[in-house]
């Protein structure tokens, strides 16, 4: 701290990093945990938060497995194997990361729903896919990429030599993967199923659009908000979904920060990795061919849908949605999100370097406390952030800025007290959307009737 005092640009700095870090990370944060109030005993008696509870717990479970070992098998492919077009693997491999995690959602729909492409179109099938399924095999799709990048950056790490040893002193293959990859991987796949569990369990957008009646966490909080405007219901579960993330997010910092399996020596290795055998090679292959064709059918079949009329009973060539979409208020939506998401990355990428550079300048009081709070946020569901942010600064005193009320209101996805459950036009993952709504709101009240 003295280095500081002598430094007084520095510490004005730093002063006003910790003042923006308290206003917009800890004070929206702290609105939400206080703003239940008494209501919290209610809310918990009541019970009607243990059934999403539960099957939150259980998505995070099977989508995090899948994810996690279909990463695992195409991280092993790019950096062990010698199959062909590894390259395009690669690429194909990390469209899930440059698109948000609904769109895989909203095309599961065109191509497997009860009039889907394949299901329907293919097989003459009508079948559901909303609920516990749909949500797991949507959300291993959309998560696979995190686990396969930081799987795969551990093991291309790993030093050659010690499988090389292995295998010179007589190993076999599976021994070798068993006694040394394995166990020099284990850093990556920790952290792996940690991130892809944070993801998994904050995820709003996968659930919301195939979920059906499978009310998970994030549903509820938004239902009980859209829904009925109880912001202190949804407060709660949004601070019970905080603390799960939360604990899982800390089990990755000391899994971090703890004891890691690493090779030491002088310089980096130049050896070859030992050879696979032809038959993991060509599983491998199949695999990724299989996995990469599912993601080019994803996405191939959002694009088409894009410049047809209506996909798949209609597909006449038009440009109409792209007009709908630059028009009008969807126009000013679109450029809001440009406008704001460039203005956000920007003032972030500064201010994150800002604050990295005041972190590791020397040690003083404090500095820890700081880094955990700057990177807190990656772990915080965006729809606790969006309830904090609604509570905190939702304030009389700061109506002279434009929020933009006049040109949105009226255009939310789901209207409080306007049930559009038969309108035809509505996708029917918000249809089953609205009906969750419905059935919560019964859960409440009676809830309440037994109470009283």
């Amino acid at each position: 701290m003295r280095s500081l005092q002598r430094e007084p640009g520095v510490l004005l700095a730093l002063l006003a990093v910790v003042a923006l870090v308290a206003i917009f990370i800890v004070y929206p944060q702290v609105r939400v945990v206080l703003t239940p109030g008494s209501a919290y005993v209610d809310f918990l008696t009541a019970g009607s938060w243990k059934t999403p509870l539960g099957n939150s717990l259980q998505v995070m479970a099977l989508s995090t497995t899948t994810a996690v070992l279909v990463g695992f098998v195409f991280a092993y492919a790019m950096v062990y194997t010698d199959m062909r077009w590894k390259p395009l693997f690669r690429l194909i491999g990390i469209l899930p990361l440059l698109s948000p995690p609904f769109v895989v959602a909203a095309s599961y729909i065109l191509l497997f729903g009860p009039r889907g492409v394949i299901t329907y179109g293919v097989f003459g099938q009508t079948i559901s896919i909303f609920g516990l399924g749909g949500i797991w095999g949507v959300q291993t799709i959309a998560f696979f990429p995190f686990a396969y990048q930081l799987i795969a950056d551990v093991l291309s790490r790993s030093d050659a030599r010690m499988e090389q040893a292995a295998r010179n002193l007589g190993a076999g293959p599976w021994s070798v993967f068993r006694t040394v990859t394995l166990p020099l991987s284990r850093p990556g796949l920790g952290a792996a199923i940690l991130t892809t569990a944070i993801y998994v369990l904050e995820d709003f957008g996968n659930p919301a659009l195939v979920g059906g009646q499978f009310t998970v966490l994030p549903t509820q909080a938004y239902g009980l908000i859209s829904g009925f405007g109880d912001l202190p219901s949804a407060a709660a579960v949004s601070t019970i979904l905080l603390s799960l993330a939360l604990l899982l997010y800390v089990g990755k910092i000391r899994l971090d920060g703890g004891q890691s399996f690493v090779t030491v020596s002088g310089r980096a290795s130049s050896m070859p990795r030992p050879p696979v055998p032809p038959w993991v090679s060509w599983s491998c292959f199949a695999i990724c061919s299989v996995l990469c064709g599912m993601i080019l059918l994803v996405y191939g079949s959002l694009v088409v849908s894009a410049f047809t009329l209506t996909f798949p009973v209609n597909t006449a060539f038009t440009t109409s949605h792209f007009e709908y979409v630059f028009s009008g208020v969807n126009g000013v939506a679109l450029r809001n999100t440009l406008v704001y998401g460039l203005s956000a990355a920007a003032f972030s990428s500064l201010f994150a370097l800002l604050a990295a550079w005041l972190v590791q300048r020397g040690a003083w009081s404090g500095r820890r406390v700081l880094d955990f709070l700057l990177i807190m946020p990656a772990a915080v569901p965006g729809l606790f952030f969006g309830i904090g942010y609604a509570t905190a600064f939702n304030e009389a005193w700061l109506d002279w800025l434009n929020r933009g009320d006049d040109a949105f209101r009226g255009h939310l996805p789901i209207h409080a007290g306007h049930d559009r459950r038969d309108d035809p036009h509505l996708p029917a993952g918000q249809r089953s959307r609205l009906g969750r709504r419905d059935r919560v709101h019964g859960d409440r009240h009676r809830s309440r009737d037994r109470r009283a």
